[in-house]
């Protein structure tokens, strides 16, 4: 079965795509992967490409399997895939710099930033449940001892 690339108008027989077992794994870990993830993660694994050159699925692969592994939560790793691919778009069309990515620092320091925030924003929320459930006033909680009572 003839295939067409959206991207290059290449054919392609959708047969000899499914004999590399790079590529075969590639797809079903994106299979498995929400939404948010999977599209940020192809996004990000293209940052590794040169303008010129094409990148060997092998890679790819490894790319992404490092990329998953930055955090346990993988819509974590999603948020900062989606926010590490448009500040490095950003840069690359401002001209600052045009280079493909060499390793995942960037993306680490991202991980790490958005997980300190989760872990804040739960932090907060635990803090507020609590005072919620705590009442204000001796007075408040003397009428919610009683209340108790009854």
């Amino acid at each position: 079965m003839e295939t067409r690339c959206p991207c290059c108008h290449t054919t392609f027989t959708l047969e000899h795509a499914m004999e590399d077992e790079s590529l075969r794994e590639m797809m079903a870990i994106l299979a498995d992967l929400p939404r948010e993830v999977s599209r940020p993660l192809v996004a990000y694994i293209g940052l590794f490409r040169g303008k010129t050159r094409a990148m060997a699925y092998e890679r790819q692969l490894r790319i992404m399997r490092e990329a998953l592994a930055l955090a346990t939560d993988t819509l974590v790793v999603g948020a900062a895939l989606s926010d590490t691919v448009e500040a490095i778009r950003t840069k690359r069309d401002t001209g600052e710099d045009t280079r493909p990515l060499r390793n995942h620092n960037y993306l680490k320091r991202v991980v790490e930033t958005l997980g300190a925030r989760a872990v804040a924003v739960q932090a907060i929320a635990f803090h507020e449940g609590e005072s919620a459930q705590r009442p204000k006033s001796k007075m408040a909680l003397g009428l919610s001892k009683l209340g108790a009572r009854q």
